[in-house]
């Protein structure tokens, strides 16, 4: 089983994969879950969306990675907060 630090970092790295498009500025893990039947991790992100033209304060981005606690497979992405 995958344990907590190796999710988390699997997760980051899986980031530009999924969202490659993303400007990622200050990312902050917001949270980390291990389902309660022990088969998925699912690892929560934010970071400053920066993007030109917008309004002049910074939004955050929140973006949920979802892997398989067994052995750290990708399982899905979304955005927004699950």
């Amino acid at each position: 089983m995958v344990q907590v630090k190796e999710a988390v970092q699997k997760a980051q790295d899986y980031l530009p994969e999924v969202f490659p498009d993303d400007n990622r500025n200050d990312l902050l893990l917001e949270g980390v879950e291990l389902t309660d039947d022990f088969r998925f991790w699912t690892i929560t992100f934010s970071y400053d969306n920066n993007q030109p033209n917008q309004l002049a304060r910074s939004l955050r981005v929140y973006k949920t990675i979802k892997l398989r606690a067994e052995d750290g497979q990708f399982i899905g992405a979304r955005n927004g907060l699950l």
